[in-house]
């Protein structure tokens, strides 16, 4: 069978889709009328990549709550490898993509010498950086009796941070706070493409990673203890409108104004078309408390007032409907005593939001985890005005152009704030890794090989079914079964060492690991913050013998962190925040350097190919698939434009079809963008259409070493689309063998 000419192709996915009056909706199942046709067509759509990423904007989310110096320090000391992985990508055979050893690419000389003859780097090299840092401390929304010091809450607003240690501004980030690796090389020679970055321009990796070394030690660790690790990463980067004051009026919590400081920032360092990368460190689970829960008192949860219990269902069914809070439920066994309150001793504010939260109080103020998953990856998310329905729930109703994935940003109160141009950017070009509380022995090694999530948050963390969750991820006061007691030898356990007392005051350990060098926990109030001994405490974080002196550094489990990661697929990142070791710094597995190759061996196979997430059915020997690939140019104009490329549009149903949805989805300004076909070639299993430079063109590959297992990759000449935006539409046939055949 050969595969059928453009029109050919094109004129089936056509018929297929006017046929059945599909939309090109995704998963839009045709199904045949004629008993003479055992098959079934299928219209399958997708958003693609952008197929050319020369550019990044890294975030760094980084705890700044106590004991948190040691974990800083030794991502600090991973950051030059972390950089230079972007900056410098290995080597790679141009067929069997196997890295030469040792060589990477020389992003300062022209595109085809920057690596040996026969070789290419593993992907483009990134000359085009704006690297941020925040912090978790979004203080407490108003309370009056939580992170608060000197008189003044512990909140650092999500603002990107550029302090020293000694509180000075770092002047490599200049006025917008973020710092711009533009070294002078051909490609930034392109303005359009590479437009001057706002601030200073640092040449070298090695300026970069000084200042950025710099600004990691001046987050610090004296922020506050209830982290809101997630939430300060949304508010930056996608929340439409950031409030600018939070307070509390009658009992109920209330957030106004507009942060015009923080819209600033965010026009600067984000750019439309660039691979957004969220980098997270933190030693505990994320507490982002949503304050207007529970019609506006959910940030009561966050005052050290013990709080009410939980109905006796919660001990069995935390899922189920007879599963709440004692505040609903006075009758309720459970409920009896105390007036249904916790004691002091019972409910500590330091333990108060884990994994157990739905457990031990009924309800989990904290805002859904699905907030953050879909602000990674949907176009559209809630303005403030929209995020609770009548009822004072969240539901989060999406009705305006997210941040994250908009063409222009506003800067201040004045600028439109919601219905923004949809830009280029899709969901697979953003990241989200966590550096956090999970134990390196859980993680592959391999860091392509599947991860046990069962083993990291049980079987169904949403009904929290823990079944087949590893002891040392349970969030726990007490000593957790099947793991060394308190009794037992600091070394009992080669992961966390054993249990410990904690008089319900903290949380059993996920992991620990060996300081380069004993600490004593006394002398000034900053450094007895930073400790974890107090020559009491029986914790095995402290010499035996000398309990004011600490060894040993500690995470506890970051599930609602790990959860996101694992909702994001290919885009979420675990990492563990315990190290191998800290003694060898010339070996592979010192500090988070297995971390960031993780991060970085990630996204470096999401930029050798547009990943399709499942497998196309060819219809010819020479690979090809029935799909039309399209791209949107940015500005708004005629589908002839698209002959300034060498292209054309696809049929006039298809195009009038593509716009019916633009205008759906973005509004009527949307419609108006050209829409371009772009050319397929087909190729053998195995092979790419890469290095193709005669035209604008597409091939989908299977089994290229280096890519995902299905992947569109797009010819070199496809990068002169700036900021366009890529969509996919096919035609999958299925054998029905019910009917024989």
């Amino acid at each position: 069978m050969r595969f059928p000419s453009r029109e050919g192709w094109t004129r089936a996915l056509t018929a297929t889709l006017v046929a059945g009056g599909c939309v090109c909706a995704p998963a839009c199942i045709r199904r045949d009328v004629s008993a003479e046709q055992p098959t079934t067509k299928s219209s399958y759509e997708t958003v693609v990549p952008q197929p050319a990423i020369d550019k990044i904007d890294l975030l760094l989310v980084v705890d700044d709550s106590s004991s948190m110096g040691d974990k800083q320090k030794i991502l600090n000391d991973a950051l030059p490898n972390l950089v230079r992985g972007l900056v410098e990508p290995k080597c790679v055979d141009k067929k069997t993509r196997i890295a030469i050893p040792n060589v990477v690419a020389d992003p300062t000389k022209p595109e085809a010498e920057q690596c040996p003859a026969g070789s290419e780097p593993a992907f483009t090299p990134v000359t085009d950086m704006h690297v941020g840092v925040i912090s978790t401390s979004l203080g407490t929304y108003g309370t009056p009796n939580t992170c608060v010091r000197d008189g003044k809450a512990l909140d650092d607003r999500a603002h990107l941070l550029a302090r020293t240690e000694s509180g000075e501004a770092v002047p490599e980030a200049g006025d917008v706070r973020f710092l711009s690796f533009y070294p002078d090389v051909e490609k930034n020679k392109d303005k359009v493409r590479h437009p001057d970055p706002p601030g200073p321009k640092l040449q070298t990796l090695s300026e970069l990673t000084s200042a950025l070394t710099k600004v990691v030690a001046g987050v610090g660790q004296r922020g506050c203890g209830i982290e809101a690790q997630l939430e300060s990463a949304y508010r930056f980067l996608v929340q439409p409108d950031p409030w600018n004051d939070a307070s509390v009026a009658s009992g109920k919590a209330v957030l106004s104004g507009l942060d015009e400081e923080l819209l600033r920032e965010r026009a600067a360092f984000l750019r439309p078309d660039s691979l957004v990368a969220v980098v997270m460190l933190t030693d505990e689970e994320d507490a982002s408390v949503d304050p207007l829960s529970f019609q506006g008192s959910g940030w009561r949860f966050l005052e050290p007032t013990p709080m009410k219990r939980a109905t006796a269902a919660c001990s069995s069914t935390p899922a189920s409907a007879a599963c709440t809070s004692c505040e609903f439920a006075a009758s309720d066994p459970a409920c009896l005593e105390n007036g249904g309150k916790y004691t002091k001793a019972e409910d500590d504010l330091n333990v108060r939001f884990t994994s157990q939260t739905k457990r031990r109080f009924g309800v989990d103020p904290r805002f859904p985890l699905s907030r953050y998953v879909e602000g990674f990856t949907n176009p559209k998310v809630a303005q403030r005005s929209s995020e609770h329905g009548p009822s004072g729930n969240y539901n989060g109703y999406p009705d305006c152009t997210n941040p994250l994935f908009a063409a222009r940003l506003p800067e201040k109160a004045s600028d439109e704030l919601c219905k923004l141009p949809r830009g280029p950017r899709s969901r697979d070009r953003v990241y989200f890794a966590i550096i956090g509380g999970v134990p390196h022995q859980l993680l592959p090694d391999d860091p392509t090989k599947a991860i046990d999530w069962t083993q990291l948050v049980g079987r169904d963390p949403d009904k929290l079914d823990l079944t087949g969750i590893d002891p040392h991820m349970i969030a726990s006061t007490g000593p957790r079964a099947d793991l060394p007691a308190p009794s037992a030898a600091n070394d009992a356990d080669p992961i966390h060492g054993r249990e410990w007392t904690t008089n319900g005051q903290d949380l059993q350990y996920a992991c620990t690991f060996d300081l380069p060098e004993p600490k004593a926990c006394s002398g000034t109030e900053a450094e007895r913050l930073a400790c974890d001994c107090d020559g009491e405490k029986d914790t095995p974080l402290c010499k035996p013998g000398a309990l004011g002196v600490q060894i040993k550094a500690k995470a506890y489990p970051t599930i609602r962190e790990l959860l996101v990661a694992r909702s994001l697929g290919e885009q979420g990142i675990p990492a563990s925040l315990c190290p191998i070791q800290l003694t060898a710094p010339d070996r592979e597995d010192y500090g988070y350097r297995p971390a960031v190759r993780r991060i970085v061996d990630r996204l470096e196979r999401g930029r050798v190919g547009a990943c399709v997430p499942r497998a196309l059915e060819r219809v010819d020997a020479e690979g090809g698939v029935s799909c039309v690939v399209a791209a949107i140019l940015p500005d708004v104009g005629a589908d002839a434009e698209c002959s300034r490329f060498g292209l054309r549009p696809p049929s006039a149903v298809v195009v009038e079809q593509m716009r019916t949805k633009l205008r759906k989805e973005e509004g009527e300004e949307a419609a108006h963008h050209p829409i371009c076909e772009i050319p397929q070639i087909p190729v053998e299993d195995g092979t790419s259409c890469r290095d193709e430079d005669s035209s604008i063109s597409f091939c989908y590959v299977e089994n290229v070493p280096g890519t995902c297992p299905h992947a569109l990759v797009f010819t070199r000449p496809t990068e002169r689309l700036v900021n366009a935006r890529f969509t996919m539409q096919c035609i999958q046939l299925t054998t029905d063998v019910s009917q024989g055949p």
